[in-house]
Order: structure tokens, then sequence, then C-alpha cells
């Protein structure tokens, strides 16, 4: 990346910051210090509420099919997690070469500035067409309408899907201080859930008394060793599959990089937040398919199809 004298300009100028800015990037896009609100904390759980969602309930049964063998599937996690810390460490240079929000967009137009625009445009649409939001709110609505006790159709889902995204235009938008606190509770509170998933089933994999599996459920073997290999799929298609499911659970390592104007010393607060969240990240990961392995037996997680928790 090639350094400009100034420490002011946009990525489509092919000017970034100097390595010997005193201000950890905080003046690259003249953004006043009152309106960065975003500190380590905050940082931490943006991005790690983009990458967990419903994920790690859904694929450990997929990725078990896939793999074959409780073993296969922990050392695909693994693997995951490598590949997503490869790609966090790209965009922490990303972001503090250009310490501002919009993510991709600027980076792209800092690489490929002529024809001008032609980036800028293009990823405009790409943005567009793939755009999840939508889908996510969607897929919200019908949790709800289901948690419920109703019947989810094309009405009902879409409804609560749109009440869910004015919400959080009108909390971000309008309240930023309430929405930044609702957005760290909500990350800390899902932590909270995932670590009592995960200390629950290291007590039954232990034989802490009141954790063992119930009576009339099959007692899982899956960490003895034989058990663990049993089954495993030797197939470069197999295992291809189950490591993209295992990579998507990964993404959104990125998304404070869409928000780096609003963050608090941005070059620093960047290099410490990201590997700290994807830390969080794996390690309840692996964690909580331990516990998923030591209470429920393989042919039960196979049998789930999707939905294992």
């Amino acid at each position: 990346m090639t350094l400009a004298s100034s420490s002011h300009g946009s990525a489509s100028d092919g000017i970034a910051i100097q390595r010997e800015d005193q201000h950890g990037g905080e003046l690259f896009d003249d953004v006043p210090r009152a309106k960065r609100q975003l500190g380590l904390f905050s940082v931490i759980f943006l991005i790690f509420n983009r990458v967990i969602g419903t994920g790690i309930y859904a694929t450990p049964s997929v990725i078990l099919r896939t793999s074959g063998s409780v073993g296969v599937t922990l050392l695909m996690w693994l693997t995951g997690a490598l590949i997503a810390a490869a790609g966090t460490m790209v965009y922490i240079e990303l972001g503090t070469g250009l310490p501002r929000s919009g993510g991709e967009k600027n980076y792209l137009e800092f690489i490929y500035r002529r024809p001008k625009f032609l980036v800028t445009c293009t990823f405009s649409v790409y943005a567009l067409i793939t755009g999840s939001a939508a889908a996510n709110s969607v897929v919200f609505g019908e949790y709800v309408i289901h948690s419920l006790e109703m019947t989810p159709n094309r009405w009902n889902t879409r409804l609560v899907g749109l009440l869910c995204m004015t919400f959080c235009l009108l909390a971000h938008g309008t309240m930023h201080k309430f929405g930044l606190r609702f957005q760290n509770a909500l990350g800390f509170s899902k932590l909270l859930i995932l670590f009592a998933i995960s200390a629950s089933g290291l007590f039954c994999l232990v034989g802490v008394p009141g954790f063992a599996v119930r009576e009339g459920y099959e007692k899982p073997r899956n960490f003895e060793w034989d058990k663990m290999w049993e089954g495993s799929r030797r197939g470069v298609n197999a295992f291809v599959t189950g490591m993209y499911s295992v990579i998507w659970s990964f993404t959104g390592y990125a998304n404070a990089n869409y928000a780096l104007s609003e963050v608090k010393d941005p070059i620093r607060t960047i290099k410490r937040a990201a590997p700290l969240a994807m830390l969080f990240v794996t390690m309840v990961y692996m964690f909580v398919n331990i516990a998923y392995f030591a209470v429920v037996s393989k042919g039960d997680i196979l049998e789930s199809r999707t939905i294992v928790a």
C-alpha cells in the first residue's frame, strides 16, 4: 500500500494514512472526536454479534453429516477458525491503512482508481443484489411467529420483519446511545447463553452430578477414541461441502471496518478488538460443539436434520 504525504483524502484519490500518525487515524476523515462513540468493548460485540447468528445452532448436524465423524468435525471447525484468523488479519491491515467507514468500497476504490467511479458503481450493484438484511428480517419474523405458537405465513412474517428493520433504523439512526447499549446488551446476553450451553455440556462430560443424560435417551460415546473417528469420510467433495458451512459460520469478522469513522482511536481499537472478538467466537464454537457431542449421541444428531440445540 503506497502512503501519501497527507493523512487526509479519499480512497479514490489513492491516499492512505501515514503509519506515524499520532492521532490513531481519527483525523483521517475529519470526523469530530465527539461523534466517535464506539470503544473497544462495543467494537468487539459489533463483530461478535455479526459472526455468531443461528449457524452454531443449525450447522453442527450438517457438518457432522458431511464429515462422517466427530473427530473430523472438530478438525473442520479448527481449520475454519484458522481461515477466519487469516481473513481478520487482512481486514485489520486494510482498516488501519484506510480508517474510515465503508469497508470493501474504500479498499477497492484505493486499489482500482481508474476509470473513476467504476468500482463504486459495481460494488453498489453487488451490495444491492447480495444484501441479506431483508431476508434475515423475514427469518426473524418466522422465529417470532413460531415462538408465539402461531402459524407463519407470507404476511405475518414480513410484518414482523418490517417492524424489526424499522426498530433497528430508529434505534441506530435517532437514538445512537440507546442503540449502542442495546447492541452491547444483546451481544452480552448471547455470550451468556452460549456459555451456559457450553458449561452444561462440559459438566455432563466430566460427570458433575445433576448434568447426566436423562433415562430414555441414548448415552453418547462420541469422545471414545475409536468412536470419535468412526465413519470418517475421505472424499474431497464431502470435506469441501462441510468446510463451506464452517467458513460461512465465521463470516462477519470485517463488520467493524464498515463503521471505523465512529470508532474511538480506530487504528489501535481495530488491532485489539478484531482478534479478541474472533478469539471469543472460536472458543464459543469449539466449546458449544463439544457440549453438543457430550450430551447428544451421534445418531440423534444426524437424525435431527438441521437444528441440534
